[in-house]
């Protein structure tokens, strides 16, 4: 490897360094976020709101903590496996209601 190539190598490595620590903090902010109590005399649609909001915290921070956990992998220079929702091509969670189950595909 020629120096040039070395430090090109050196620099993507420090940015994912700084990409995995900004990461860190992310994670921490919505942790302190979905542990935060919902006031209980918030009326029924806004409490319902607040714990949607810190369902999505408590998501979001687990996809933060697994890219984290990925790019910390790569910077060590093990293997990678794709297993989120956006590598794999699942673009969401939805297997369909009742109606979906027993209606005809077209192929």
């Amino acid at each position: 490897m020629t120096k040039k190539q070395e430090k090109e190598l050196s620099v993507y490595e420090e940015k994912l360094m700084e990409l995995v620590e900004a990461g860190k903090k992310a994670f921490d902010l919505l942790v302190k976020e979905v542990e935060r109590p919902i006031d209980e005399e918030l009326q029924d649609d806004r409490a319902r709101n607040a714990m949607k909001a810190k369902k999505e915290c408590f998501m979001d921070a687990r996809e933060i903590m697994t890219e984290v956990q990925r790019l910390e992998a790569q910077l060590r220079g093990e293997e990678i496996e794709a297993t989120s929702q956006i590598e794999t091509g699942k673009d969401s969670v939805y297997t369909g209601g009742y109606a979906e189950q027993f209606a005809k595909k077209k192929k």
